[in-house]
Formats: C-alpha cells, sequence, structure tokens
C-alpha cells in the first residue's frame, strides 16, 4: 500500500493541533484511529523493516544501517530557513504607512502651492517634508532590517544547542535534533 505523504502530513497536522484535545481526537478517530494510525507508521517505515507491533523495537530502537538508509530515504530533520525580507521590501513597507503616505500627499500640496506663489524658493518646505520622510523610512527600514538579522542569529543559536535523547541499537544516545530520522524512538524529557 503506497501512502501519499502530503495527506499523512496533513493527517498529522490536523490531529495535533494545540489546545484543541477534543477536536484532535474527532479527527483521529475519522482517519480510523489509533490503530490506523500505527498502520500508516508501519507502512512509512516497512521499506526499513521496522514494525512498531515489535516489542523488541522499543528496546534497540534503529540500527546505525537503518538510520543511513532511513536519512537516504526521507532526508535531514531541518526546518527550512525562514526567508528574511529584503531591505528594499522593508523600504517600501515603510513608505507605504498610512501617515507616510499623507505626508508625501501634504509635501506635493505644499511643492504645488509654493511654487505657485513664491517659485524662487517655494520648493523649501515641500523638499523638508521628503527629507523627513525619507529619513523615517530609511531608519525603519534599517531597524527592521537589523531586527530580522539579530533574530535569524538568535534562532540559528539555539537551533545548534538542540538535543534529543534517542534509543539506537539498544542504548540511548543523546543526539543533535537534526540528526533524528524517521522510525527513531525518542525519549521525552521534562526539563
Amino acid at each position: 500500500m503506497n501512502i501519499d505523504i502530503s495527506a499523512s502530513l496533513s493527517l498529522l497536522n490536523s490531529i495535533n493541533v494545540a489546545q484543541e484535545r477534543d477536536q484532535n481526537k474527532q479527527n483521529l478517530n475519522r482517519f480510523g484511529g489509533l490503530d490506523r494510525l500505527v498502520e500508516l507508521i508501519n507502512n512509512q517505515l516497512s521499506n526499513l523493516s521496522t514494525d512498531v507491533n515489535d516489542e523488541s523495537f522499543y528496546e534497540s530502537g534503529l540500527s546505525a544501517e537503518k538510520v543511513l538508509k532511513s536519512r537516504e530515504m526521507f532526508d535531514c530533520n531541518i526546518f527550512p530557513a525562514n526567508p528574511m525580507d529584503s531591505f528594499l521590501k522593508l523600504l517600501y513597507d515603510a513608505l507605504t504607512d498610512c501617515t507616510l503616505l499623507i505626508l508625501i500627499a501634504a509635501a506635493t500640496v505644499s511643492l504645488a502651492i509654493g511654487i505657485i506663489e513664491n517659485p524662487s524658493d517655494g520648493w523649501e518646505e515641500a523638499t523638508a517634508i521628503y527629507i523627513a520622510v525619507a529619513l523615517c523610512s530609511l531608519i525603519a527600514a534599517s531597524n527592521n532590517y537589523t531586527k530580522q538579522l539579530q533574530f535569524k542569529a538568535l534562532e540559528d543559536a539555539v537551533a545548534e544547542d538542540e538535543e534529543s535523547s534517542v534509543i539506537r541499537d539498544g542504548a540511548i544516545e543523546r543526539i543533535h535534533t537534526k540528526d533524528i530520522v524517521v522510525g527513531d524512538i525518542i525519549i521525552l524529557q521534562v526539563t
């Protein structure tokens, strides 16, 4: 039986919604209950010659050979990096702020009236408003871009420190979370 991975991901997402225990249970029962979920897992793991109904599996976990095979089949346990907004996108967002748009419109009206009433120096007031809008936008975009860089550095630092305990080859091992593979038995610990 060939299982569609996207269907299993949507299933897992529907039965693992925080704060919705009753809805999670209804979605699981609609799918066929815990037995159907175990069947789905067994079908996915059959290529690894792993059976979650086998009691010895819980004592020994995956062998080194099965870990390599699982990594080849399912790839690494790494979340894709959150895309960062470019500086130009942040600058555009800052320029499209309602207050700054009103100031730009006021500066344009001031420029038109100033040139009509006093052609020699009627542009000065409007230019000052345009400069203030440009400075506000650049400062806001720079601050937001710096915050993004700091947040990404923090995410990377936290990701480097994450470790989990798994059972492999009959022993408990501490491994980096990116080294967890499909089929690993993870030991949950309260820290």
